[in-house]
């Protein structure tokens, strides 16, 4: 082992030294781990309460399950937030996301946050720290964050089919989202109504979906309206 890659253990031995002397007190579930090659080095007690997990079972635990039990960053239910431009594949950068715990009665959220803590992966592959902090909601707060949360779901169930849509097509889109009728969509954007209907027939061909609150929440989960 070169004096380089024995450095970057020791530098991330002490990382974790210090989130099992920390994580006690540190609010949320705290994780530690490297992707390529996959390997989980480190998980708090919090997390291991809640997955019901020993230390031992969760490092040998494969990637796919990882993302079944913990965290999976491509699930309806999980949106990346920010920063903005941010694309999920993206390991170089610290990135944030909202998810929504389905199951539960009362509307549950949570923000994790995964940050890279060893990019040099020449000499000892990239690591990351996952921390999931629930979100203690306030009955005001509540509907609202939800809201937001299912407006991120939407967008990202739908991304592929949004992104068929013309620019025309998408200012259509918008006027619709409006409550906008042909009529007053042709005015405002100089086409005969003729064609504002060829535009809303080719939306809905794409989007596939002849429901009109439908059409509206494409619209809000994309930012047209």
């Amino acid at each position: 082992m070169s004096s380089k890659s024995s450095g970057k253990q020791d530098e991330l031995a002490a990382k974790i030294q210090a989130f099992r002397m920390a994580a006690d007190w540190i609010p949320g579930i705290k994780i530690i781990q490297r992707t390529e090659p996959w390997e989980n080095l480190f998980i708090c007690s919090q997390g291991k309460e809640r997955y019901g997990l020993s230390e031992s079972f969760f490092q040998h635990l494969p990637s796919h399950e990882f993302r079944r039990l913990v965290f999976d960053p491509e699930s309806p239910d999980t949106c990346l937030i920010g920063p903005p431009g941010a694309i999920e594949s993206d390991l170089a950068i610290k990135k944030f996301y909202l998810r929504r715990i389905s199951h539960s009665e009362e509307p549950e959220m949570e923000l994790i946050s995964v940050v890279p803590i060893l990019s040099d992966q020449a000499a000892f592959g990239q690591c990351l720290l996952i921390q999931i902090v629930p979100i203690d909601l306030q009955a005001w707060a509540a509907p609202k964050t939800n809201r937001i949360a299912n407006e991120l779901s939407f967008q990202k169930r739908n991304y592929k089919k949004f992104r068929q849509l013309s620019d025309r097509n998408k200012e259509v889109l918008a006027l619709i989202g409006r409550c906008k009728k042909a009529e007053e969509i042709g005015e405002e954007l100089f086409i005969g109504v003729n064609t504002v209907n060829s535009h809303k027939k080719r939306i809905k061909e794409l989007l596939e979906t002849n429901d009109t609150w439908e059409l509206i929440q494409y619209g809000l989960a994309f930012d047209l309206v």
